[in-house]
């Protein structure tokens, strides 16, 4: 039995992160993943069972990353913000916690199709809502919080797909858009 080497791991999901990132999971292929590592396709598969392992194996970090941030409401309340300081704190910890996952969020934001990744933005959206029930208990409808949440979501997408290698940029809208959507949120509703 030969051994794996965890160098030879890396270098397949680092050539992988690339592959899905430029290609997405439905057209990457294993060629490509394997030339970039200096590998044959078959020893991909000594490593990962198939694409979708692999797959798994690439974005499980960044979706881990994104599960914590469900409890960061325990340490900053995003519904609560009155300064640029505490806007600035919330964007600081989320990207601080997403930041090493850059890639792979954009992989499973845009580059899932096909995949159980698909429900990120579902997963977020989720998250949104339930940070608002928990501040705003009974004062905003169901349907009325599905849309800002989508929308919010939406916005933070877009500024992620425009600015994947701009991490500051990322940043500095982020702390815009919370301040937008969530800022004073209770007074400014008749």
């Amino acid at each position: 039995m030969q051994v794996l080497k965890e160098s030879v791991k890396k270098a397949i999901l680092d050539g992988a992160v690339v592959e899905f990132f430029d290609h997405g999971y439905q057209n990457a292929n294993m060629r490509r993943i394997a030339d970039s590592a200096n590998i044959t396709v078959g020893n991909i598969y000594r490593y990962f069972e198939n694409k979708e392992a692999l797959f798994n194996a690439v974005l499980l970090p960044a979706q881990r990353a994104i599960d914590d941030l469900e409890s960061f409401d325990k340490k900053l309340h995003i519904t609560h913000i009155d300064t640029q300081k505490e806007a600035n704190s919330i964007v600081t910890y989320v990207m601080n916690v997403l930041r090493p996952y850059t890639r792979e969020i954009f992989i499973m934001i845009f580059n899932s199709k096909g995949t159980h990744y698909q429900k990120v933005k579902m997963q977020l959206e989720t998250l949104v809502i339930g940070k608002i029930r928990e501040n705003y208990p009974g004062v905003f409808q169901d349907y009325f919080l599905k849309v800002v949440s989508s929308s919010f979501i939406q916005a933070l997408f877009v500024v992620f797909k425009e600015n994947v290698n701009d991490v500051k940029k990322i940043q500095d809208m982020l702390v815009q858009l919370i301040v937008f959507y969530f800022r004073d949120v209770s007074n400014r509703l008749f």
